[in-house]
């Protein structure tokens, strides 16, 4: 007579309720390790990427007693302090424009890595002069951090006066407009206003 085979059923190790073993003990270093080491290794990508990619030049301007800093990279100004950021006019790639009783202001900052023409006015100027213009005069100024810069004078359609700066920076590899449409006083005092980083 054959005898039936006997079936033997593996005792299973239960961690909750069995004493560890080396395999729990591997398992629980694995996880603590992966655990530990992951909040570590994510905080080192972030601190390498702000590290190696914040390091834009600012710099602060000048602030006439009720005014406000327009602080920005490559270039910072200031305006009257009752004027506003217009956010449909700005944008985080370097333009903002400002407004309001009296008058406005808009600055836009391009890479640039050969100077501008000061003949070839870009697109922004008629956008930030809000309205058709002729310019009226062209010259080359001094500016502190600019390796050339120009002064221009607007006229407007609507009878308004504008002025603005053209400067490159050679360091930074940047070109920033400066555009003011006010009363010549604030207009002059925006503009002197304005600060290169170099």
């Amino acid at each position: 007579m054959a005898l039936a085979p006997k079936t033997v059923t593996a005792e299973r190790h239960d961690p909750r309720v069995d004493p560890p073993t080396k395999k729990d003990r591997r398992r629980l270093l694995f996880w603590a390790g992966f655990l530990g080491i992951t909040p570590v290794s994510m905080g080192v990508v972030v601190w390498a990427a702000v590290a190696l990619n914040g390091n834009y030049p600012t710099v602060r301007a000048p602030v006439p007693h009720g005014w406000q800093a327009v602080p920005g990279i490559y270039a910072s100004f200031s305006v009257p302090g009752d004027w506003s950021l217009q956010q449909g006019m700005s944008d985080s790639a370097g333009d903002v424009y400002y407004s309001g009783p009296g008058g406005s202001t808009g600055e836009s900052v391009v890479a640039a890595a050969t100077p501008p023409s000061p003949s070839k006015l870009p697109a922004i100027v008629g956008t930030y002069l809000v309205s058709s213009f002729r310019t009226e005069t062209v010259a080359p100024c001094p500016l502190h951090g600019a390796n050339e810069a120009w002064r221009y004078t607007f006229k407007l359609m609507n009878g308004e006066n504008g002025a603005g700066i053209l400067a490159w920076v050679k360091s930074t590899q940047s070109r920033v407009w400066l555009l003011v449409v006010a009363s010549p006083s604030v207009t002059e005092k925006v503009l002197s206003t304005l600060t290169l980083a170099s």
